[in-house]
């Protein structure tokens, strides 16, 4: 299942210093000098060395090892860049972070380059700071990246601010296309026309849909068996599919996370008073029965099979559902029509949604590693496939063999065994086409209108459905509506001291008020008992980060992009 999401998603996306204040001595810079057209490459090689958290179907083919296979061969013969693994760990229970925190409490020297989910980096920066084992690579960046390189971090600035403390860049942070995980709603048209509705373009309308589809016998075989919204409860309710940041949006606010205010200050969205009104309505549709009695209990794929298996009309979740699930159910659901729709208006004619992460995750460096010279020069190799360089040897997939092949001279992207994950043993996967860099069209807008021509556009189109397309332009179409998570920094203490029982306490909140096991206006009481244990003062912690590390920036950012402070 997760290999199918992967082969959905990627086409689309593909120290003691600081605490004291000392500045490390800095070599000269030495010359960068790029793929195209390069004299040669390192000599003697260049090796770094890293570490690798592998899943059990992050496989290999023809006798390739982790030290050995296309990518490393590439590296070397290519660059003159030797990548060894430090450590290899497999990608469960969060192997990766036990072993950083083991290294750190023993002394032991860390990987050349670590890369950290932007789950990990809140917990673990700090740590890293204040060992003294990682290096503020400012100074590198500016020496070494190249030009096309800066270009995309002077185009988002705000991508830095996952990697801050104290003032100070101590990562290099991936660039997703801030748009991947914004969600839509997803519909199955075939009801809707069974019923003779329309896709809802207001919440009321909406309403009405999910009554239908709870009470209409939408799917014809003249039981009471279906619902209307598929709703993923289990954490909480705005999660990466399954979720109701469009029922919060069209009530003005986004729970769960930091939004930027008028002032400028940030603000925790779950105890806004719209969200009050948004669960009172989601209560009310729990009550007449268009959500499934236990949704509190549903995860994401849960949620998600629902809506794929026939059981609920509706769901909210990112573009990209129409590769997976939806793709793989068309052909186990005879006659199933899905449809992704834009979110309704509120009652004010609001619309929201949360929005994607700028970064995923971020690159970090060992204090008194050299060779960021060698580093960027990977990394610009990789982040030309990008930005659809025609140049790049990346062009065509990562190895052929696993993503590609070549059959009588024309590329193949599906045939069996084709797998994306050997772009796993990339030193560095910079994240995606960064938003502001490419100019003209999507490639899934031009890919859809038939203009295939590209190596990039001639993969997308082998690789993606229609469906997918279709949803990821739907996706572009609520951009400025959605409200990304402000702040990304490193847990404040209170927050990591109390932010476990807050969270429990807003759930059983949120959750008791939709159930009807407490009335809307018991929200109130929740709100006052989040600010007296510890939401005040996590307030003022998350500000007082928010400050140190680029508060004017990123006002002024959101400010020339056209977008309304709340």
């Amino acid at each position: 299942m997760l290999e199918k999401l992967v082969k959905a998603v990627l086409p689309a996306a593909l120290a003691v210093a600081a605490l004291t204040g000392c500045k490390e001595e800095a070599s000269p810079p030495r010359p960068v000098t790029g793929l195209a057209g390069a004299p040669g490459k390192f000599d003697p090689p260049v090796v770094i060395s890293t570490a690798k958290a592998l899943r059990n179907d992050d496989k290999l083919k023809d006798g390739d090892t982790t030290e050995d296979n296309p990518i490393s061969r590439w590296a070397r013969d290519r660059l003159g860049i030797i990548q060894t693994n430090k450590w290899i760990v497999t990608d469960q229970n969060d192997a990766l972070t036990t072993r950083i925190k083991l290294a750190l409490s023993g002394g032991e020297e860390l990987p050349d380059v670590l890369f950290l989910t932007d789950a990990q980096i809140p917990g673990l920066l700090p740590d890293l700071v204040a060992s003294g084992s990682i290096m503020d690579i400012a100074e590198a960046f500016e020496a070494y990246a190249p030009a096309r390189v800066k270009e995309a971090y002077e185009k988002n600035p705000s991508v830095w601010r996952s990697v801050m403390l104290n003032g100070k860049r101590w990562g290099l942070p991936q660039i997703s296309d801030g748009k991947v995980g914004d969600p839509i709603l997803w519909v199955r048209q075939d009801w809707l026309d069974r019923l003779g509705l329309k896709p809802p373009a207001t919440l009321d309308e909406l309403e009405t849909v999910l009554d239908a589809f709870a009470n209409g016998d939408p799917d014809g075989n003249g039981k009471r068996d279906t619902i209307g919204l598929a709703l993923a409860g289990k954490r909480y309710l705005n999660d990466w599919i399954g979720d109701a940041s469009f029922l919060f949006g069209a009530y003005g606010d986004q729970p769960y996370q930091w939004n930027r205010t008028k002032d400028g200050t940030l603000a925790y969205g779950s105890i806004q008073p719209g969200v009050k009104f948004a669960l009172a309505r989601l209560s009310e549709w729990y009550a007449k029965g268009y959500l499934d009695p236990d949704f509190g209990t549903h995860d994401e794929q849960k949620a998600s099979s629902l809506f794929a298996s026939g059981a609920a009309g509706v769901i909210s979740g990112p573009g990209w559902m129409g590769g997976w699930p939806l793709s793989d159910a068309s052909g186990t659901l005879p006659g199933a029509v899905f449809k992704p729709i834009p979110y309704p208006t509120g009652p004010d004619g609001k619309i929201g949604r949360i929005g994607s992460k700028l970064s995923y995750g971020s690159y970090f460096f060992r204090k008194g590693f050299d060779r960021m010279d060698a580093a960027f020069l990977y990394w610009d190799a990789v982040y030309g496939s990008l930005i659809e360089d025609p140049a790049s040897d990346f062009a065509y997939g990562y190895a052929e063999g696993y993503d590609y092949i070549l059959k009588d001279g024309e590329l193949v992207y599906d045939f069996p065994g084709a797998t994306s994950t050997i772009s796993k043993h990339l030193l560095f996967g910079p994240g995606s086409a960064p938003p502001n860099v490419m100019p003209g069209e999507s490639i899934e807008r031009r890919v859809l209108q038939g203009h295939i021509r590209s190596p990039y556009e001639k993969k997308l189109a082998s690789t993606a459905s229609r469906l997918f397309l279709e949803g990821r332009l739907v996706g572009d179409i609520q951009l400025e509506h959605s409200r990304k998570n402000e702040f990304v920094g490193p847990h404040p203490p209170t927050m990591s001291a109390k932010g476990p029982l807050l969270a429990k306490l807003e759930r059983e909140a949120f959750l008791k008020i939709v159930y009807g096991k407490a009335p809307a206006d018991s929200f109130d009481e929740f709100v006052k008992q989040w600010r007296e244990n510890g939401g005040d003062a996590i307030t003022e912690e998350v500000n007082r980060w928010d400050l140190e590390n680029g508060r004017v920036a990123s006002a002024a950012e959101k400010l020339a992009s056209g977008v309304t402070l709340r």
